[in-house]
């Protein structure tokens, strides 16, 4: 029932957005006295209408949109003979036509930011989550829990974090290698009060994210979201929907909490204190009577990166390159890489390295010289490479364990994985390799029907796992939530209606810094979202109280008022551009013109709704 409710609240606001946008041109068309001939909720062919005056009314079945359609937009169009055609009003008079639609979204954002204080946010608690290895963050000592108190550009007044999305915006709306002054409270070892520490961080933006950043994760909840049927949660009997609160006594707050104490904790059964559907109990694992379902095989070691004017640069070596030989290695790890450049050596009598690479298909040799390269802990020989698992298509298997059960499949270092599961599905990548061979409502262990390509042969198997006793109980194979906490809930009206004007601001200059940002190249389009996306963030969101999801709401309200006054056909926007043009040249630009110019708007905005839908559909998947 209560997704029944988050999904009538979600069409509500959505109704919403659109009712007021439209309503804003429809009012101020009929306040400078132009016909208004329809006023269409929703876009497709009207379901139910009628007509009032000089308009007919309609609804859609379609809810992603709206219009409004008024006589005469032009000399030369249909209706401009009507003396309420609206290309009779004074241009400055179009122009507020054609922007009340965004006003109407910006202060429907007012009253929904204003509206949700008075009924109270819940936010992602502003709280470090896990740390990235080697990130800045990292290096300037912040650690998983730090409470994130204030944050500034290093040189200014730092501004107070309320939430994490606080911290999140602040860093990646400036450019990569800003440098930062950021506040925490960390809490003490033992009872003593929590101690604050300042520190100087310079963002960065590694390869493949989606804007600069710290390496500072969301903080988790300890409630368990997902599990997958192989996880040692699920064997142990945990459910989801849990709450973990101590492990073997000690209490957590954070999921990274509750891993850390498993690490530390002896090897061997440990306590877990939950809490399910209300009620707090003790439950012992023993993590010998679990099973952990081993298949033996590893994507191919892949190069990542390639460091300037390195050995590796100017050996020919290119990113994406798997590595098939390292010197008699064959199929090494990242690793066996590193190792056999050590054993090589560094200097002028130095025989250097042999690489067999794959690229494109096709097998490349190459020698690489070893120089002496900085690391963490001083200089060693290096090549400059940074090496991760090629886990991208083609599928394929690197490392095969010797008496495994890939081995005693028959797999084989370098086959290409076509299919895998009963479906026969086709794997994009590794992970849907990993997906299929555990995915939920499969029998733990069963065996997984596994196609691949040898050279010219195509080979079928069938690779069974091996049930190994965990020697401790982890966390491994399940999601959660992030942490949510409630700001101070504001009574006065009046105090919530300043709050929610800030807010609105805020949104504003986010989502227009946003844009600049991805002009630059600084922030990925991957961070753009439509009606998948925000459905799924809705449904998340509508968890945490209606008051979140106004909020929520209120961003997208000031996302449509941003998009529809960008001056481009075929938004509002687009509209103000022409109505300016002809006050200063003193006629309309040409029907033709303008009909051409619309046209190819359209054409663009379907192609990037087709696009932004494959990307929310490829990031659910």
């Amino acid at each position: 029932m209560s997704t029944v409710l988050y999904v009538v609240q979600i069409v509500v606001a959505v109704g919403l957005l659109i009712l007021v946008h439209e309503l804003g041109h429809f009012l101020t068309a009929k306040w400078f006295g132009v016909r208004v001939r329809k006023f269409a909720m929703g876009m497709g062919p009207p379901i139910v209408k009628w007509q009032r005056g000089d308009t007919e009314y309609s609804l859609r079945p379609i809810p992603i949109g709206g219009f409004v359609d008024l006589a005469g937009e032009h000399p030369e169009a249909e209706g401009a003979d009507d003396p309420k055609a609206l290309w009779r009003r004074p241009a400055w008079q179009r122009i507020v036509i054609f922007s009340a639609g965004v006003v109407m979204n910006a202060l429907l954002a007012i009253v929904l930011f204003s509206a949700a204080f008075l009924i109270g946010v819940n936010v992602i608690a502003p709280v470090a989550g896990e740390i990235l290895p080697g990130s800045p963050a990292e290096k300037a000592g912040i650690r998983a829990g730090d409470r994130i108190l204030a944050l500034g550009v290093a040189g200014q007044e730092p501004t107070p974090i309320q939430a994490f999305d606080d911290l999140m915006y602040a860093v990646t709306l400036e450019n990569a290698g800003t440098e930062f002054t950021i506040a925490v409270e960390r809490p003490a070892d033992d009872a003593a009060e929590p101690v604050r520490k300042t520190f100087l961080v310079k963002s960065f933006r590694p390869e493949g994210s989606l804007g600069p950043m710290f390496g500072i994760n969301v903080p988790q909840d300890t409630v368990l979201a997902k599990m997958l049927t192989t996880s040692p949660a699920y064997q142990a009997g945990l459910e989801v929907g849990d709450r973990i609160l101590a492990v073997d006594g000690k209490p957590v707050t954070f999921l990274h909490q509750a891993a850390e104490a498993l690490e530390q904790a002896p090897a061997g059964p440990v306590v877990l204190t939950i809490e399910r559907k209300g009620r707090e109990q003790d439950l012992r694992i023993d993590p010998a009577e679990l099973k952990e379902y081993r298949y033996g095989l590893a994507p191919p070691t892949g190069v990542e990166k390639v460091l300037p004017d390195s050995p590796a640069e100017k050996a020919g070596i290119r990113k994406g390159d798997r590595i098939v030989q390292a010197g008699e290695v064959r199929w090494p790890t990242p690793s066996e890489v590193s190792e056999v450049v050590q054993a090589a050596g560094a200097g002028p009598g130095a025989p250097g390295v042999n690489l067999v690479l794959e690229r494109g298909g096709e097998r490349v040799e190459v020698t690489c010289r070893v120089a002496m390269m900085d690391a963490e802990d001083g200089q060693k020989p290096m090549i400059g490479l940074a090496m991760a698992g090629a886990v991208g298509d083609p599928v394929q298997i690197g490392q095969v364990e010797a008496g495994g059960a890939a081995d005693l499949a028959g797999l084989r270092p370098g086959d290409i994985i076509l299919s895998v599961g009963p479906d026969g599905k086709m794997p994009g990548d590794w992970n849907d390799v990993v997906a299929e061979s555990r995915r939920a409502g499969t029998e733990p262990g069963a065996p997984v029907a596994v196609t691949v390509e040898r050279g010219s042969q195509v080979v079928e198997t069938t690779l069974a796992p091996d049930a190994v006793p965990y020697e401790r109980f982890t966390l491994e194979g399940i999601a959660a939530k992030p942490l949510y906490v409630a700001l101070p809930r504001i009574y006065n009206p009046l105090a919530a209606a300043g709050e929610g004007l800030k807010r609105t601001r805020l949104w504003f200059g986010r989502i227009y810094t946003s844009l600049a940002q991805m002009v630059r190249g600084q922030m990925s389009t991957q961070t753009v979202g439509g009606p998948v996306l925000i459905v799924q963030a809705s449904l998340a969101i509508a968890e945490q109280g209606l008051g979140t999801l106004m909020t929520f709401w209120g961003m997208l309200g000031v996302s449509l008022a941003v998009l529809n006054f960008l001056p481009l056909p075929p938004f509002d926007g687009g509209h103000v551009l022409f109505a300016i043009i002809a006050k200063i040249k003193g006629s309309h630009v040409s029907l033709k013109v303008q009909t051409a110019f619309w046209a190819a708007g359209w054409v663009m905005v379907g192609l990037l709704i087709l696009l932004i839908m494959w990307q929310d559909i490829s990031r659910l998947m």
